[in-house]
């Protein structure tokens, strides 16, 4: 058997109802949990306080049927949560945020649309310039319905 990765323990803990807090060098979690799991993260403390001092949130998204997302800074972030065990088309970078944001304020996107958009970042190698060959050829706008 594998040992759990950093992005396990903490979706665990997520779904065990227990939040994981760096302070330096002590990791808390609250509410108390029991000893079994409170071994299993003790003996991955360090990778755990490594992953939780990383400029990311994860989030459960409505949208995607309660599937966990990761928003994140930077491609240097997304690389560190990959090695930490974060599935790469799980995590979106700013600048894929920031592609989705402007597509959104000229067309709202459905959540049948929003799916869509993840699976294209799932299938073709999870990064920006997926995003943007998604948006490329066809317009969102709304009052201009052109062919693709």
């Amino acid at each position: 058997m594998t040992p759990p990765t950093p992005i396990d323990l903490l979706l665990e803990a997520d779904r065990r109802g227990y939040k994981l807090e760096a302070h330096g060098d002590k990791l808390h979690i609250t509410p108390q949990c029991p000893p079994e799991f409170s071994d299993i993260i003790r003996a991955h403390k360090q990778r755990l306080l490594t992953l939780l001092g990383l400029p990311f949130i994860m989030v459960r998204s409505r949208a995607l049927d309660g599937e966990i997302l990761f928003f994140c800074a930077d491609a240097d972030t997304k690389d560190a949560l990959v090695g930490a065990g974060a599935e790469p088309w799980s995590i979106y970078t700013r600048a894929e945020l920031r592609i989705l944001c402007e597509q959104n304020q000229i067309k709202p996107f459905t959540s049948d649309e929003l799916k869509k958009v993840h699976e294209i970042k799932r299938t073709f190698g999870a990064n920006t310039e997926c995003l943007s060959k998604a948006f490329s050829g066809q317009s969102r706008r709304k009052d201009i319905d052109l062919p693709p």
